[in-house]
């Protein structure tokens, strides 16, 4: 058993000499209704019992601790919509749910989501709340394909070095771990821009990559996420994306993480090639496990409580009839 007040513990204490030493001098001077001043004691006790905040214990747990900033970097262009993801869904569809598994894979650590079409921009800042990071990648939307003028996959190499670099200045204790996320396709006319993060911005990682050679068609794209009619050339015919795996081969190389070809499953492979950064060797900072009974005390207070009205309401009656 344990206590886990309801207000300040002083607050508490107050309450209770209060209550219960004013109930005990009416018992003790009022012997014509000692019964109900025992009553209201007794109601006086629980309450203090229920402010108290008792719980019964069960048991330790370790709060998971972990030392690594982790940096999403998304391909968000009309590509992403290609339909050759698993089961007919979109590339975009399997960013968001690998974004998931590898959170739930990395407990403790912050995250962190760069988004890129024609250009790039940080979608979330690091951040331990898992919450904003599911949020933030099922907001993640497609560059809108009427104004799409081509991209290049490294457009968001000068951003993830800003980015990493900050990270390393504020946090140079933590690992720093990145997960690009894309087809490796070129649509620039342009040569991709190798990264140049240098050789201790990143610390683990992978490059994961979306699609299939024979490629996917694409819905076109709105600014407010909204889809239309698949994408067509100028002749009419349709639009399709297929993955470049040499270019995602040579971005994993240009980071110095694995590249993996992802089709859904299991991301544990993924994470084991991808060594993201370390873990604490502490287990992290203990947490009691318990269960709150203060309800069981609440309920005995509202019944203590509703005979001492059914009480004032008969004494009120008696009075009524009394007086002439």
């Amino acid at each position: 058993m344990s206590l886990h007040p309801v207000i300040p513990w002083p607050f508490v204490v107050i309450v209770g000499l209060l209550l219960v030493g004013f109930t005990t001098w009416r018992l003790i001077a009022d012997e014509r209704r000692r019964g109900r001043w025992a009553l209201r004691l007794g109601t006086s006790l629980v309450m203090v019992i229920a402010l108290l905040g008792p719980a019964v214990n069960g048991g330790i747990a370790k709060q998971a601790a972990s030392d690594v900033n982790v940096f999403f970097v998304v391909d968000t262009t009309t590509s992403s919509m290609a339909r050759d993801y698993k089961d007919g869904q979109t590339r975009l569809e399997g960013y968001r749910e690998d974004i998931a598994k590898i959170q739930e894979g990395m407990p403790g650590a912050r995250f962190s989501i760069i988004t890129f079409d024609y250009a790039a921009r940080v979608s979330m800042p690091l951040t331990t709340d898992t919450t904003a990071l599911q949020t933030a990648a099922e907001n993640m939307r497609p560059e809108n394909s009427l104004y799409s003028g081509g991209s290049s996959i490294t457009v968001a190499g000068e951003q993830l070095k800003e980015t990493l670099e900050g990270a390393q200045e504020r946090t140079p204790d933590r690992s720093r771990v990145v997960f690009y996320l894309g087809d490796g396709e070129q649509t620039s006319s342009e040569e991709p821009a190798p990264f140049d993060l240098g050789d201790d911005l990143v610390d683990g990682g992978a490059v994961l990559g979306y699609g299939t050679e024979e490629g996917g068609k694409m819905a076109t794209t709105r600014g407010d996420g909204s889809t239309g009619d698949d994408v067509t050339d100028a002749q009419g015919n349709p639009g399709v994306s297929t993955i470049d795996e040499d270019n995602l081969e040579d971005l994993a190389e240009q980071l110095g993480v694995p590249y993996t070809h992802r089709e859904g499953g299991d991301i544990g492979p993924a994470l084991e090639e991808a060594d993201p950064g370390t873990t604490k060797d502490a287990e992290g900072a203990e947490i009691e496990i318990y269960t709150s009974v203060v309800w069981v005390f609440a309920v005995l207070l509202t019944l203590l409580l509703a005979i001492d009205l059914l009480f004032i309401t008969r004494e009120i009656g008696r009075l009524r009839r009394a007086t002439p």
